[in-house]
């Protein structure tokens, strides 16, 4: 009772006073393969995954728009942010309560966990975010998918409120740069 909603309060306040944040990201997908590479965050909206190679993608969010790029391919797909589990820790004003349906609030071995879905029913699956129980920072995440997949992604040597280059968050257009080239 209580002590979730101050948990929930505590997360929610510490995750959006965090501006900006880069670092690196370790992912293992639902088929257990797995990549890295390094994010950028800045607050609201805005994120920029770039994947070390072999892995051809990028995933950028521009505030409204999420483009997953496959440069192999050369295609890019575009979901809107607010349509993806990247909107809720994204957003500037994080509530937990009110923008997810919040599942379970667990704290063991120094660590929190809170599992949620989404509350307006326009993203399927659900969101579990892995915080340190002492400060509330955002450790991992795993997504689980409308068939039950998880993908899970652990954050290392992460950085906060530093300037980060707003270009990092601009979506490009594979077929643009294919002229310029």
């Amino acid at each position: 009772g209580t002590q979730r909603i101050e948990v929930l309060q505590a997360a929610a306040e510490a995750l959006g006073n965090v501006e900006t944040a880069q670092g690196q990201f370790f992912q293992t997908a639902a088929d257990f393969s797995q990549s890295q590479g390094r994010f950028y965050l800045r607050r609201p909206g805005r994120v920029r995954f770039e994947y070390d190679a072999p892995s051809p993608l990028l995933i950028v969010a521009d505030g409204a728009t999420v483009a997953i790029e496959d440069r192999d391919l050369e295609t890019q797909d575009r979901v809107p942010l607010r349509a993806t589990p990247l909107a809720l820790i994204l957003d500037d004003q994080i509530d937990f309560e009110t923008d997810a349906k919040v599942l379970e609030v667990r704290r063991a071995n120094g660590l929190i966990a809170i599992a949620m879905e989404d509350r307006s029913g326009d993203t399927e699956g659900q969101l579990v975010l892995v915080l340190d129980a002492t400060d509330y920072s955002l450790l991992r995440w795993n997504a689980v998918d409308a068939v039950g997949g998880v993908t899970s992604v652990q954050l290392a040597e992460v950085e906060t409120d530093i300037r980060i280059n707003p270009r990092l968050f601009r979506i490009e257009d594979p077929e643009e740069e294919n002229e310029r080239d």
